[in-house]
């Protein structure tokens, strides 16, 4: 009788299982979206199939994807912020390129998930992508330089101390052979004559390399926080010289190193489990997609705000921040096309081409942030925000 029970009972749970496996939908998760980028120039990012600006070769297809490094330990990436398995150290966001790749020959990136030849899943690999890290390594300020190669990290340790950190386009420090071709002086006091579009230096002072130190270092004068100073960095003979410009309001704190692990007292078995995954300090939340409000003047509510959180960040220098409401209004402004038909004749000839202003000056507000050249910042902001203004001129009379 048990026998028989206990086979009923197996078989009513077998048919609730299946019966619940059949009512399930699988969950797919979702992949980020294929873009086209040359191999050559990975800087060049299109949304279609083309060619290289550059070089005229043809683009390839990529998936960039957001993801979380060790700072120390680039093998270590994983899909959501928390700590380092290997230094516990934060890790930090970087832009990757998601790949899927067969056990039995791992030289072949694949752009898709699938099935190997042998039956068995792809399994997928994130790649660090050139540029892909912009995070500051010693409590300073990043840039990229116009050469699309040369990145800097501009720091401020002490009173009357500037200190230049210089890498590659992956975020890896120069040689101490590249360093040594670098010219550099950071000036702490300049004019400027927009007539003649003239800069004259009143207080200038050498970057110099120290020695064992993967930095160069200048002496400069004792400057009120918030303290603005300017480098202007030749990285070789061949190359002009680039101007980025830096604005601290605070000194520069370099990061704390990680504590060293407890010596392991107890069975592996019963060890406390890490605590959990917390983001990194100085993470920038705001790179959750915004929503869009579902009327027209919510959306330009919103568009006067992403103005107004530029501008203000451009004044205190935070310039590598720019690009976060400046792309959030590129995106309010593409979901005012449809109100375009609500329009008056003469509304819409004047909110259309400023629409795609407000685009184009966003933009050139994410390059100019990158590069840190406060006049083209401003210059790229007066672009975007007059366009922002006629924008809302020709929507905010309906």
């Amino acid at each position: 009788m048990k026998s028989i029970l206990a086979t009923a009972l197996v078989g009513v749970l077998i048919t609730a299982v299946v019966t619940a496996q059949r009512g399930r939908t699988p969950v797919v998760p979702s992949l980020p979206s294929i873009s086209m980028t040359c191999v050559h120039h990975p800087d060049v990012i299109e949304s279609r199939a083309g060619t290289c600006p550059y070089c005229k070769m043809a683009l390839v297809p990529v998936r960039l994807d957001s993801a979380w490094m060790c700072p120390i330990h680039s093998t270590v990436t994983e899909s959501n912020p928390g700590s380092c398995r290997l230094c516990r150290r934060q890790l930090v966001p970087v832009t990757v390129a998601l790949t899927w790749r067969c056990r039995a020959d791992s030289t072949i990136e694949h752009v898709e998930p699938g099935t190997c030849t042998d039956g068995s899943p792809r399994i997928a690999h994130r790649t660090l992508r050139p540029h892909g890290n912009h995070n500051p390594q010693h409590g300073g300020q990043f840039f990229m330089a116009p050469d699309s190669w040369h990145h800097l990290e501009g720091v401020y340790p002490s009173a009357r101390v500037f200190r230049l950190y210089m890498y590659d386009d992956f975020g890896r420090p120069l040689s101490a052979e590249k360093m040594s071709s670098v010219k550099a002086r950071v000036v702490t006091r300049e004019t400027f004559d927009p007539a003649t579009r003239k800069t004259t230096e009143l207080s200038a002072f050498s970057l110099e390399a120290r020695r064992n130190r993967p930095y160069l270092e200048a002496r400069v004068d004792t400057l009120p926080l918030p303290a603005e100073m300017s480098a202007k960095v030749k990285f070789s003979d061949d190359q002009p010289e680039y101007r980025f410009d830096f604005t601290f309001t605070a000194l520069s704190k370099e990061p704390a190193a990680p504590a060293p692990r407890a010596r392991q007292t107890q069975p592996v078995a019963q060890a406390v489990a890490p605590a959990a995954a917390v983001p990194a300090p100085g993470t920038d939340t705001s790179l959750t997609p915004l929503p869009i409000p579902d009327t027209m003047s919510g959306i330009l509510e919103q568009l006067r705000m992403r103005d107004k959180q530029v501008s203000e960040l451009i004044a205190r220098g935070d310039f590598g921040a720019v690009w976060v409401p400046a792309f959030q209004a590129k995106d309010l402004a593409i979901a005012l096309e449809p109100h375009l038909a609500h329009l008056s004749t003469a509304r819409r000839e004047t909110g259309e081409p400023a629409l795609a202003r407000v685009v184009r000056a966003a933009w050139l507000l994410d390059a100019s942030g990158d590069i840190g050249n406060r006049r083209q910042i401003e210059s790229a902001y007066a672009a975007f925000t007059a366009a922002v203004t006629e924008v809302i001129v020709a929507f905010g009379g309906q």
